[in-house]
């Protein structure tokens, strides 16, 4: 299977104050063989909100600069710069550069890699940078199996080898728990008093605790985890209204508005490219 042919972009209006007349571009391509897709952005000067994914991302930094927020640290990212993502990784960004940001990236199912943890490179990362343009020109026309080969070994020079296992801190278990309950309650309403009370401890201790572990609230995340539900549908063809009811948004508009501070483009936009080819 080959991918170029599928290629489809979306183009939205550059906000006021942009000193390019670019216009934002928003690119998604199925890759069935990694059980995800292929994303490019260009002209883009819009914030992302924080969310994370329960996918691998790795990236590369065509043009422009931006301040990244990656589980409580700010980094800089640079023309040229990898970037990495784990499944659960929290990560959001905004613009700081003179040039619109313009970016390349893949998302691969946690499964393909055996969930291990992978690291931004550093700065001399040779080797990293040449397996992923490898990557993204095997993804214009090689074979799955090509495809894959080239992303497991990118993702071999990227694996951490830290295996140390992170400490158990108070209320550890409650954090847990609470994720497991939003996973399996989406489309349900959530509050954090309930939450709390059904751990028995105080909404302010279950904050403390889920951002430990998690790097971001409990009600932060179930809206980033019903994003990404949000994507599985649209990319099986679902329209995006009824994608809202599924999801537990509290209508279309609502959705679009979610879904295009952190995938920065529209559900009709995203299912129209990701329905062209199964991700899963």
């Amino acid at each position: 299977m080959t991918y170029g042919e599928k290629k489809e972009a979306i183009r939205m209006p550059v906000e006021s104050g942009s000193k390019s007349s670019q216009d934002p571009c928003c690119t998604v391509v199925p890759v069935p063989a990694l059980g995800g897709e292929r994303r490019s952005y260009s002209g883009i000067v819009q914030p992302f909100a924080a969310h994370s994914h329960g996918h691998y991302v790795i990236g590369r930094v065509r043009q422009g600069s931006r301040d990244l927020e990656l589980n409580g640290r700010t980094l800089c990212i640079d023309p040229g710069d990898l970037i990495v993502f784990n499944p659960g990784d929290v990560h959001g960004c905004s613009h700081n550069s003179e040039e619109l940001f313009a970016y390349d990236s893949v998302t691969i199912a946690s499964d393909r890699l055996d969930n291990v943890i992978l690291v931004c490179p550093d700065s001399d990362a040779a080797d990293a940078e040449k397996a992923f343009e490898a990557l993204m020109e095997a993804l214009n026309g090689n074979t799955d199996e090509e495809v894959m080969e080239r992303t497991l070994y990118l993702a071999s020079l990227l694996e951490s080898e830290d295996d140390a296992p992170r400490p158990i801190a108070a209320h550890d278990d409650a954090a847990l728990r609470t994720y497991a309950h939003l996973l399996g309650h989406l489309a349900e309403p959530a509050s954090i008093k309930d939450l709390a009370t059904a751990e028995g401890i105080s909404g302010y201790a279950l904050i403390r605790a889920y951002r430990r572990r998690f790097s971001i609230t409990p009600l932060q995340h179930l809206m980033s985890l019903r994003v990404e539900c949000a994507c599985e549908l649209l990319a099986q063809g679902v329209a995006p209204s009824d994608v809202a009811v599924e999801t537990g948004f509290a209508d279309q508009a609502h959705l679009t508005r979610m879904f295009k501070q952190r995938l920065g483009t529209t559900p009709a936009a995203y299912r129209k490219m990701a329905s062209k080819g199964s991700l899963r």
